[in-house]
């Protein structure tokens, strides 16, 4: 069952110099519970992708749909996590994670929302932090928190853009095993959905069912890979895998090919 539905969809935005096309005729499905990375070079429209499917803009044509409904604005049924830190400033890290979970569960009662914030500052490795502004954080933690915020919303999607990118080396592999242990969940319940935007090749492999390639502005599908590594996934293990490397090089391949115009005839070894 189809949960999100992109079908000829394009973006094309106005300005002072005229229109620029963003998006091209792009259409896919996400499955219910299927893990989705879309990479590509910068300026491709991914996060102008994610954007429309947040519901904070709309295609200029084509249909955006959830669960074959048209978006027509944000919604409690999708989490969101930047590539920007995106904490109220004025909240601490635990009353951020807190109202988050005001606005999607309100039949929870105040002692709930916190307990459940103070659970999830744990998970990100926060503990002893709920009490700090977003100003008393370095960026990383910020976005450990904002992370923990979307998380503990427990929404049926998650929509992350390069959500690990300002994490340090060894915390953003905690967070990439941290989010997949979360989206498994306990195997009885249904997978969240994920659409999830990356620079990071490996990081892309490790995480997703599916990948999808953007070429450049104006952004259209290049090409569409299956990951075919089982579940659960452990880091060293992959990548020392043939079928890893050899999945890895295609995706170098067209990545490079993309940005710089010269042939990707077999394999690409970096």
């Amino acid at each position: 069952m189809s949960k999100i539905e992109i079908k000829n969809l394009y973006a094309e935005y106005e300005d002072k110099n005229g229109s620029f096309l963003a998006l091209k005729d792009i259409s896919f499905q996400v499955k219910e519970g299927e893990f989705v990375s879309l990479i590509g070079s910068s300026g491709c429209g991914k996060s102008t992708l994610l954007s429309i499917l947040q519901g904070i803009n709309f295609p200029s044509s084509g249909i955006a749909a959830i669960d074959g409904n048209p978006i027509t604005g944000p919604g409690t049924n999708r989490g969101v996590v930047f590539q920007h830190y995106s904490l109220f400033p004025w909240m601490t890290t635990r009353t951020n994670i807190a109202f988050g979970l005001k606005q999607s569960h309100q039949n929870l009662s105040r002692r709930q929302r916190y307990e459940t914030a103070d659970a999830f500052l744990a998970k990100v490795g926060l503990s002893g932090f709920g009490h700090k502004y977003p100003y008393q954080l370095s960026g990383g933690m910020q976005q450990r928190a904002a992370i923990a915020r979307a998380l503990a919303m427990n929404t049926d999607i998650l929509l992350m853009d390069e959500p690990f990118g300002a994490i340090d080396a060894k915390n953003r592999t905690n967070m990439q095993e941290l989010l997949l242990a979360l989206w498994e969940g306990d195997g009885k319940s249904l997978k969240k959905t994920v659409v999830f935007v990356t620079h990071d090749i490996d990081e892309a492999i490790f995480l997703s069912d599916r990948i999808i390639m953007l070429t450049n502005s104006p952004g259209q599908i290049g090409k569409e890979y299956d990951v075919p590594f089982p579940r659960p996934r452990i880091h060293s293990a992959m990548r020392e895998a043939p079928s890893y490397i050899h999945l890895r090089n295609m995706l170098m391949a067209l990545f490079y090919d993309e940005n710089s115009g010269k042939a990707a005839d077999g394999e690409y070894v970096i």
